[in-house]
């Protein structure tokens, strides 16, 4: 079972609360985790693939889980040729890859297709928590697997083959539907 959250919104909605002026929701920069028992996060950028891709830290208050922190991952390759990241993190950490990209002037909201003339944007959030030494894939309508250290990901990797290949669901998880409600911010 995949345990992200999708949201469709129009893009002047979703630029509105990119662009809140308030610094908290801006992302940082991230600095990969030193420790010797880091967890390794591994993101694929398909060629001709657009959006942005975020990564975000949540702690579990009371019901739900709150962000924390939120870090732009930047891709050195323009999306016409694609790309992979990898970052370190230190385990037992609540993580979620958050990617938003345009999906066209069409979109399916509450079971029924809407037009909007400016197009929607969707945003995808992909849970999982880090344990120590192990290598992480991500994709985008997938979720995330453990991978062995020598598996090759490229910008040209099928995600699909990656499941077939990794059947098994990332244990221990949570549920990326239970984000804590904000205001200025959809988590």
């Amino acid at each position: 079972m995949l345990l992200s959250a999708k949201i469709a919104m129009p893009l002047a909605a979703a630029s509105a609360l990119m662009l809140s002026g308030c610094s908290t929701v801006l992302p940082l920069d991230y600095k990969n985790y030193t420790g010797p028992n880091a967890a390794t996060l591994v993101v694929q950028h398909k060629k001709g693939e657009g959006g942005l891709f975020y990564l975000a830290f949540y702690e579990k208050k009371g019901e739900c889980y709150d962000r924390i922190e939120r870090y732009e991952l930047n891709f050195s390759a323009s999306a016409t040729k694609g790309s992979v990241i990898s970052y370190q993190i230190a385990p037992g950490k609540f993580v979620v890859v958050e990617q938003s990209h345009g999906i066209g002037n069409f979109a399916k909201i509450e079971g029924k297709f809407v037009y909007h003339s400016a197009g929607y944007s969707e945003t995808q959030w992909i849970p999982f928590i880090t344990q120590p030494g192990k290598r992480y894939f991500v994709a985008r309508d997938y979720g995330v697997r453990v991978i062995p250290a020598n598996y090759s990901i490229t910008p040209d990797t099928n995600p699909a083959k990656v499941f077939r290949d990794f059947p098994q669901q990332q244990e221990p998880n949570w549920n990326a539907n239970q984000r804590c409600p904000h205001l200025l911010y959809d988590n």
